[in-house]
């Protein structure tokens, strides 16, 4: 029996994931603000133009991806996440950009234990898709090898 390591590290993206939403993970304004605080809220920046929030749903649907082993679309939905997480680092230029008023904002340990959370399952993802690739290569490489109207036999 050979042993996956595809369970424990999505048991471990989960954990991580989940724990980001009790740890501080934005101060602005004077106040701190927990990771579901701003899972709960963050959809309101969307409209002032700061696009992190996403990354929540589209990181939903790469877990679930990977959890049903396809794993391409799972590395696609989480590179996206990945990609829209870090826009978090510019929320501040962002809001400024959009004349709405904001606070100076300070990114917390919540925050980068979320984005390790993005991270790890993108890595995760993109290696299992590049193991399906290279699979899939070395196969169409051995069907090609072998002449038509003959069995390896």
């Amino acid at each position: 029996m050979r042993f996956s390591y595809r369970r424990p590290i999505l048991a471990l993206v989960a954990l991580l994931w989940l724990s980001s939403l009790v740890l501080p993970a934005v101060a602005a304004g004077g106040r701190t603000f927990d990771g579901l605080d701003v899972l709960l809220r963050g959809w309101e920046g969307l409209s002032r133009g700061v696009p992190s929030w996403l990354a929540n749903p589209f990181f939903v649907a790469a877990f679930v991806a990977a959890l049903a082993k396809r794993v391409v679309v799972a590395a696609l939905l989480a590179t996206l996440s990945v990609a829209l997480g870090v826009t978090s680092f510019a929320a501040g230029d962002l809001l400024a950009r959009s004349n709405a008023f904001a606070p100076e904002i300070e990114l917390r340990a919540g925050f980068y234990v979320w984005l390790a959370a993005l991270i790890a399952l993108c890595l995760h993802a993109l290696t299992g898709a590049l193991v399906v690739f290279r699979t899939r290569t070395r196969n169409e490489r051995r069907r090609s090898s072998i002449p038509s109207g003959t069995s390896r036999d």
